[in-house]
């Protein structure tokens, strides 16, 4: 007979519930609410800058043009304020995971995360000074003065390189978006519904 004063009253198991596991495992299977909408107004921003970018040279000279201009670099400045502020966020706030890869391509995912990153830098830090070589008037509100105004091969060297990196920026984005489809309807695990808003 099991004496009542002895251990095994304490021995109190209380049940769980298996929705109670499931909902604490689903919330740290997804990033924080901030993560995400730093992630997809960047990827929104970037393409619109991309297609601006594209057509700003389709408007008449002049107050149109002006007002497509201003609104790139405008969007520009916005972007780069949003990347410093993710940043600083992913290393201080940011919900960490752990990582959906092993091996080479977990070093592979790894290299077009910070690749990213580093060409975003790149390419506002080139608008910057793309701006600032050429001059620029934002919304006939203010001019921008050029840095030397009769240098016209250094501010077409610039546009080239900022060209250049929008492709190539372009070009990591859409792979990291094809490796983020291939992990949804192929290998069919929750890669993509991590960055989901309210996966």
């Amino acid at each position: 007979m099991t004496d009542p004063s002895g251990p095994e009253q304490f021995r109190v198991i209380y049940p769980l519930r298996s929705s109670a596991i499931v909902d604490v495992r689903a919330e740290f299977e997804h990033y924080d609410q901030a993560t995400i909408l730093f992630h997809w107004t960047t990827a929104v921003l970037v393409l619109i800058q991309w297609f601006g970018a594209q057509t700003i040279d389709w408007f008449p000279r002049g107050a149109l043009r002006v007002d497509a201009r201003s609104v790139h670099i405008t969007l520009g400045l916005l972007l780069a304020m949003l990347l410093v502020a993710r940043i600083v966020w992913r290393l201080i706030l940011g919900r960490r995971l752990p990582p959906a890869e092993d091996g080479i391509r977990y070093v592979a995912a790894k290299a077009a995360h910070w690749g990213l990153y580093v060409l975003l830098l790149a390419m506002v830090l080139v608008g910057i000074v793309l701006t600032w070589t050429r001059g620029d008037n934002i919304f006939n509100l203010f001019s921008i003065p050029a840095y030397d105004p009769g240098n016209r091969d250094l501010a077409e060297q610039m546009q080239d390189v900022h060209a250049t990196i929008g492709w190539i920026l372009l070009a990591v984005a859409g792979l990291h978006t094809a490796a983020a489809l291939v992990h949804h309807y192929i290998f069919r695990d929750k890669v993509l519904a991590r960055m989901l808003p309210g996966g």
